[in-house]
């Protein structure tokens, strides 16, 4: 058991499950949540991986103790970090009682030597927790610094956050009935919020092992034969080492009550690695986005337009869109089920590589976490790719 010498602070069983995301009704709450949870944090280290040990807690918790130094509690992505470290699954560990999955981690350890790694620490009332496990090499580039560049680079007015359907388990003192205000102009597709809806909040999550922010700007449209278009962008980061930096922006005809965005082409998409020196992460990332978000807004419509009509003629078929988005079986299957659920979606042109592009999108709405629906809405934007090139290079 923890020697309570240590420092070692006794907890809860949140290395066996992961948290639910926050969610924010606006942009100022979010950045006042990141700051406060940035002043909790504290970068410690460097410490030998061979120096570490894991031990089993009350209330089947786990906790990571370097030497005298004392310890923290594990929480659920830092005991994915620390199983990849020592090559061990982590999905079989969080079956075994706590005392047993730390044998196992504790037997891997000392085969690391003078591997180091450095620790996020998150101070808490009567917790402390380790939120990541990184290398010497991570930049850190966090949350609450994402929100001020991005809101430094939106020069032009009319960027928002879209209103959204309630999630399941939102809180009553979280919805409220949508006005006037809440109302996306022109949506042709009434796919909207409509004014007398229930809305939650949307479009600003955190979880324990990243950030997503999601706007739109519907105030500058790009008139095209078929309507209207705007633009929209989504951000996101990790400050613990899930995923590198990255801020995708779009066109798009229509955003639906649960975030789908239909018509939806990719303008511009940025990844920046957290590698380097202090700070150099949070640096590049700044002048990408900001590179990113001129790029929206003073994007044509000529390629976008262009290439979803060819998306819409182009046959594809499954074993090619598992080729192009490297997805699972079970989840091309159900994006192909989707398409023939919802035809409106792409025009009756089942089996197109919009529908494709359409079914994907239906597919992720069905995951529980942004970071999974994102990467799914990551992978059908790649489908469209090929054809952007094509007109690209027939415009130029």
């Amino acid at each position: 058991m923890i020697d309570q010498k240590k420092n070692v602070v006794t907890a809860f069983n949140q290395w066996k499950s992961r948290p639910a995301e926050e969610r924010f009704l606006d942009i100022d709450q979010m950045q006042a949540a990141m700051k406060k949870r940035r002043e909790r944090c504290e970068d410690v280290g460097p410490y030998s991986v061979a120096s570490m040990k894991v031990e089993p807690g009350p209330e089947n918790s786990l906790a990571l103790v370097d030497g005298d130094n004392g310890g923290a509690l594990l929480n659920n992505f830092s005991l994915n970090q620390l199983a990849a470290s020592v090559h061990a699954p982590a999905g079989y560990l969080r079956t075994l009682p706590n005392h047993l999955a730390a044998d196992c981690l504790n037997e891997g350890l000392p085969e690391f030597g003078e591997t180091e790694r450095h620790l996020l620490y998150e101070h808490g009332d009567k917790v402390g927790t380790i939120r990541a496990i990184t290398s010497p090499q991570y930049s850190r580039y966090w949350d609450n610094e994402v929100i001020a560049d991005l809101a430094s680079s939106l020069q032009a007015d009319g960027w928002r956050v879209p209103p959204c359907r309630p999630f399941p388990g939102c809180p009553e003192n979280m919805t409220w009935t949508a006005t006037a205000n809440d109302v996306l102009p022109g949506d042709a597709q009434k796919l909207s919020i409509r004014e007398g809806d229930l809305c939650g909040p949307g479009g600003l999550y955190s979880s324990d092992r990243d950030s997503f922010i999601f706007m739109v700007n519907q105030e500058r449209t790009i008139e095209t034969p078929s309507g209207p278009m705007f633009r929209a962008l989504i951000c996101k980061n990790s400050e613990v080492g899930q995923a590198a930096f990255g801020i995708s922006c779009f066109l798009y005809s229509a955003v639906c009550g649960n975030h789908i965005m239909w018509g939806a082409a990719e303008v511009a998409d940025v990844k920046i690695r957290h590698r380097g020196e202090a700070d150099l992460a949070a640096i590049r990332a700044k002048a990408a986005m900001a590179g990113a978000v001129a790029a929206a807004e003073n994007a044509s419509s000529y390629v976008e337009e262009t290439t979803i009509s060819l998306a819409a003629e182009t046959l594809t078929d499954s074993n090619a869109v598992q080729q192009a988005t490297k997805l699972p079986k079970d989840t091309i299957l159900a994006a192909e089920t989707l398409a023939k659920e919802y035809p409106q979606d792409h025009g009756d042109r089942l089996g197109t590589t919009w529908a494709w592009v359409q079914g994907l999108t239906r597919a992720s709405q069905q995951r529980g976490y942004t970071a999974d629906r994102a990467s799914i809405d990551q992978a059908a934007a790649n489908l469209l790719k090929p054809i952007a090139k094509q007109v690209h290079h027939v415009a130029a």
